[in-house]
């Protein structure tokens, strides 16, 4: 009688520390091939790196993707393929489509990733209708504010991370708005109603079609639309909740996500709740820490046991123990001298993390989207106000101190369009390829 390989074979996309040691912990014997970009495999803990078959690899070349891991398939069977990485969503979702494993398809990722496709999908079906247009020039941000009305917003067509969003708020607006959108290399923009009102988002986890809400977030923006924090439980009112819970489900049933994690941001417009985007994927910004600490359930292992089916269907959403909060803070630009205070924030008995992202001796760069942030503190609280009160107190603990310093102003233009034309995804879609001009040396 032939013997059963007991082994769960895994594919992770965008292997990286803390997500490949929960793949590592699961509950079952796990083999894992983890698909890396260069850098990703060269900033690997030697100890993980040990325990894991690496495929080092541009995997935004899905096609060369899907030729190397079809062939380590054929020898070994993979069970599943996982990611809750943006960048690495749609090269995992043509994986699970090549291989016929469980997953999200690729149809509706690139729908997820695609703003314009989403939008355009959702007012055909009737679903949290929000007036877009794709545009290319200054006449089509004029047409569309004459259209529209004033507020609008717009942002790259599969961008993430506050990245390259700009609010036109009159007709005299246009030129900065403009020059804004080409001076990061957009030759193709999404211009949307501007929502009123406060933003939450929703992480949940649908079994087969039935979504479960798992944590429900107040969220606080900073300049220029980046995330300066996030508080859960939310304080919206539980009539509120119904509706957003309501519309989450008609969303992702709309865009054909009827499998494991989601992560879906909402405004609370005057009209109601508005889908803003979603994703396939557990919210960033430090959510996964929260929602463990709240909710007992992490959402990045939720991920894999779910691809695996080692994780039993919620019957509901966890209850709350206590709340959580994130803070995130900001230093002045300059060349960091010294960072004061973090010692004893970090000793604080309801921190749960705390980290400085630019340290003694790094340049600190002008704000313009979330990875410009000095760092972050989470924390945990018996209630969201105190959990918020205290976040923001500790985060105003930490205090850098900088050199000034007189910073290339054409140097940092090219690094802005590089990031953008990094983190959008648009040429990725089948969207003019964002420019990005090189300056001579």
């Amino acid at each position: 009688m032939e013997s059963v390989d007991p082994k769960k074979r895994l594919c992770l996309v965008g292997a990286r520390g803390a997500f490949l040691r929960d793949a590592l912990s699961l509950d079952a014997e796990v083999e894992i091939l983890a698909v890396q970009t260069p850098e990703e495999y060269r900033a690997l803990p030697a100890d993980l790196a040990a325990q894991v078959t690496a495929l080092v690899l541009d995997y935004q070349d899905t096609d060369r993707l899907v030729e190397l891991v079809s062939a380590l398939h054929a020898v070994r069977p993979l069970d599943a393929v996982v990611t809750v990485f943006e960048e690495a969503l749609l090269p995992a979702a043509r994986l699970v489509d090549a291989l016929g494993l469980p997953g999200v398809p690729h149809a509706t990722v690139t729908l997820l990733t695609d703003k314009w496709a989403m939008r355009r999908h959702l007012a055909e079906a009737g679903v949290s209708t929000v007036r877009a247009e794709l545009g290319t020039s200054r006449e089509d941000l004029a047409a569309f504010g004459a259209a529209a009305g004033y507020p609008f917003i717009a942002k790259p067509v599969a961008g993430s991370a506050s990245l390259g969003i700009f609010k036109a708020e009159s007709a005299d607006d246009l030129d900065r708005v403009h020059e804004g959108l080409t001076g990061v290399g957009l030759e193709t923009f999404l211009m949307e109603e501007f929502l009123e009102g406060p933003e939450i988002s929703v992480d949940g986890i649908s079994f087969h079609g039935r979504y479960v809400p798992v944590a429900i977030c107040d969220k606080i923006l900073g300049p220029d639309f980046v995330e300066f924090g996030h508080c859960l439980p939310s304080r919206i009112s539980p009539e509120v909740e119904a509706e957003v819970t309501a519309l989450v489900a008609e969303f992702l049933d709309c865009v054909g996500l009827s499998e494991g994690l989601s992560h879906v941001e909402v405004k609370l417009t005057p009209a109601g709740p508005r889908i803003v985007e979603g994703h396939n994927r557990r919210g960033g910004d430090r959510l996964n820490t929260m929602v463990q600490s709240v909710y007992g359930l992490g959402l990045e292992r939720s991920a894999l046991e779910w691809a695996l089916g080692l994780m039993p269907e919620l019957p509901a959403r966890p209850p709350a123990k206590g709340a959580a909060s994130v803070c995130f803070f900001a230093a002045e630009r300059g060349v960091v001298k010294e960072v004061g205070g973090a010692e004893e924030v970090r000793a604080h008995e309801q921190v749960l993390e705390l980290h400085v992202n630019f340290p003694v001796g790094r340049e600190v760069p002008p704000l313009r989207w979330s990875l410009d942030r000095a760092g972050y503190v989470v924390v945990h609280a018996d209630t969201t106000d105190e959990a918020e009160a205290l976040a923001r107190d500790l985060a105003g603990r930490i205090e850098f101190v900088v050199e000034p310093k007189d910073f290339d102003t054409s140097a940092e233009q090219d690094e802005h369009r590089a990031l953008v034309g990094e983190i959008d995804q648009s040429h990725r879609l089948g969207y003019a390829r964002p420019k990005r001009e090189r300056r001579p040396a």
